[in-house]
């Protein structure tokens, strides 16, 4: 499960499985008050994180064909 991780009331990355995916506009500051950013390159499973992310675009009425 993702969790928000936020900083002076604005959300700036992803909490998952005890690691945190930062959102590029957070600031230097927020990661360094959360610790060392990440130096290893992502693994595969980060993958899965990301894809859980994306949001789908809304289909209307228009849209269906039946």
């Amino acid at each position: 499960m993702e969790n928000a991780v936020y900083w002076k009331g604005r959300e700036v990355g992803i909490e998952c499985a005890g690691r945190i995916l930062w959102f590029a506009s957070a600031p230097r500051e927020a990661i360094a008050a959360y610790g060392k950013p990440q130096e290893e390159p992502a693994a595969a499973k980060d993958s899965v994180v990301a894809r859980n992310l994306v949001m789908a675009l809304p289909y209307g009425k228009s849209h269906f064909r039946g």
